[in-house]
């Protein structure tokens, strides 16, 4: 078997800031210019790696940026009318989604409750997406659910995996360094990273929230008879009212 990780959607532009007035931002990868008004839509990274046991596949969605460590427990997924979260899976190799993992929230940060439905093929492909079918999933966020046997799924804040030296890369890409902060200070410098031992990663100790869910790879696979998958993960503006 041969997973294929994928960067979020559009493969995850590499973006993170400290804005002005000592606030900080976690990983941000800025993948549309809606995010920049609601930041629930972001995607930070898409990771597929082995489960508990051979036979298990582990798919992880991060999103909502920024979100310091003391802000974690009032951090909330966009709500059900806002927001539809989505793992995607191509599993016959035409960068078409076959299967789909589809996420929602309702409730006040703190107290939200997630839904998941998947994987399931897809009402549509692409873009246009709506709500398939009952929930296979459901509880609260912050809880693991499931059966460690068949599905389990997880939603709530993890620390932010993501590794960025932020400075060496603006110095790389001045152009896209932010507008304000003492990161827009940087100038063009060394066309490469730091060494090992010397980078910095800007974004340690933050937290992003991350939708996580551990299955039967064979579930993804067809039962096996069609081993390479890939796998990508998209928000997008929710179409139930």
């Amino acid at each position: 078997m041969k997973l294929s990780p994928a960067r979020g959607a559009a493969l995850a532009l590499l973006a993170a800031a400290v804005a002005a007035g000592g606030r900080l931002l976690a990983s941000d990868h800025q993948d549309t210019p809606l995010v920049e008004f609601n930041q629930r839509f972001d995607v930070n990274d898409v990771y597929a790696f082995p489960g508990a046991s051979p036979d298990r596949v582990a798919l992880v969605l991060g999103t909502s940026s920024p979100l310091t460590p003391a802000g974690t427990p009032t951090a909330a997924f966009g709500a059900k009318h806002e927001v539809l979260y989505q793992l995607k899976v191509d599993n016959t190799g035409d960068a078409r989604e076959d299967l789909v993992f589809q996420f929602t929230f309702t409730g006040p940060p703190g107290a939200q409750q997630v839904q998941m439905r998947g994987p399931v093929a897809p009402a549509q492909v692409g873009i246009a997406n709506t709500l398939v079918g009952a929930a296979s999933l459901a509880g609260a966020v912050g809880q693991s659910l499931g059966s460690a046997a068949a599905v389990q799924l997880f939603a709530g804040p993890r620390d932010d995996p993501f590794f960025i030296d932020l400075e060496a890369f603006f110095r790389i890409l001045p152009d896209r360094r932010p507008e304000t902060g003492p990161l827009s200070t940087i100038t063009q410098g060394p066309l490469t990273f730091r060494p090992v031992g010397q980078a910095v990663d800007f974004v340690a100790g933050f937290n992003d929230l991350a939708i996580v869910v551990e299955l039967p790879t064979a579930m993804l696979t067809a039962n096996g008879t069609r081993p390479r998958f890939g796998v990508w993960g998209t928000t997008s503006r929710s179409r139930v009212r």
